[in-house]
């Protein structure tokens, strides 16, 4: 029996969120609603423009936004990455340790911890200014194997393919997930990573994921074709695909089986992790040995109270109506 539920390699970074204009986003000639890597200089500019406008921090980075909720749901989750020795990797530390997650954070000194400035505008859409930081540095020596090997799922992001380090950690974790009967849970994360590693994300789809999410713009680069198509791709392999299509709900298939997920209808505040509380409520359901349709709908009404506030968390409210669903639809 795996005495953990899911384990997760990721960026380790402290999310800033701050209310902003389009015309913000022009002076600082940012592209709305991607995420856009910048150095230590240029966050701190980014920051400078806002002066001393309110904003929120809380943990970030994708798959440990959606490691957060499954904590929060009552599984048992570990989470790795690195951070420095300085007041954001501290703050990671005691948040990990408030919200039951069992971390293996390696310290550096060579880098600020990694931070992102998430801009909302007014329709709720959010672009991010990521400063990896430290998460840059990790390599290969830091992956807590023995943990890997542990574990129920093995959840990961698109956003670990930076340098060459974090690269040949992720091959190394996938593959001794592969090999020892974790199950590899990929979340694509995001259009501009796939414009950079297409290719070797199709690659690591074919030959280890057996989950894998991704929205309607990342299936659309990833198989050139419609959310219909790429889902069919992923199917193909034996994995179970997950297309996240916005309002329209999504898309799960496995095999030739498919289910169309209706969309949970509220107001849009900021879509931050809007796709990570996806994840988090899918993986749920799958942990907890819940049909794929079931599944599904978990994921869309944890998405759906995530962007009707501000920020990358989910209200009680949200995780004690899972909770009571899972065990009164038994």
């Amino acid at each position: 029996m795996k005495k953990i539920d899911v384990i997760s390699v990721c960026n380790a970074l402290v999310d800033i969120l701050i209310q902003a204009s389009d015309d913000d986003l022009t002076k600082l000639s940012l592209t709305k609603g991607v995420m856009h890597l910048v150095d230590h200089e240029r966050q701190r500019a980014v920051l400078g423009h806002f002066g001393s406008a309110p904003r929120t921090l809380e943990l970030g980075g994708s798959s440990l936004n959606a490691i957060r909720a499954l904590a929060s749901l009552g599984k048992k989750a570990v989470f790795a990455g690195m951070v420095s020795k300085d007041e954001f990797g501290e703050r990671i530390h005691e948040r990990l340790h408030q919200l039951g997650i069992d971390g293996y954070l390696t310290f550096g000194d060579e880098d600020a911890t990694g931070s992102c400035v998430i801009l909302i505008t007014p329709d709720g859409e959010r672009t991010m200014n990521t400063h990896l930081g430290s998460s840059r540095l990790y390599d290969k020596a830091a992956v807590p194997l023995d943990k890997i090997k542990e574990s129920r799922i093995f959840h990961f992001s698109g956003y670990q393919w930076d340098t060459d380090g974090q690269k040949e950690a992720m091959m190394q974790a996938i593959k001794l997930a592969s090999e020892s009967d974790t199950l590899v849970s990929f979340d694509v994360a995001d259009p501009f990573v796939v414009q950079r590693h297409r290719d070797s994300f199709v690659s690591i789809i074919h030959e280890y994921a057996d989950i894998v999410f991704t929205n309607k713009e990342e299936a659309r680069m990833l198989y050139e074709g419609s959310p219909e198509k790429a889902a069919a791709e992923i199917a193909a392999t034996g994995a179970i695909a997950v297309v996240k299509l916005g309002a329209e709900g999504a898309l799960v298939q496995k095999g030739s089986t498919k289910h169309l997920i209706a969309p949970v209808k509220t107001k849009v505040i900021d879509t931050t992790a809007a796709g990570d509380m996806f994840a988090a409520g899918f993986l749920y359901g799958f942990l907890s040995d819940r049909d794929l349709d079931t599944c599904g709908r978990m994921a869309a009404t944890l998405a759906s109270d995530v962007i009707s506030r501000i920020g990358a968390t989910v209200s009680r409210e949200a995780l004690d109506t899972i909770a009571a669903w899972q065990t009164s639809s038994r």
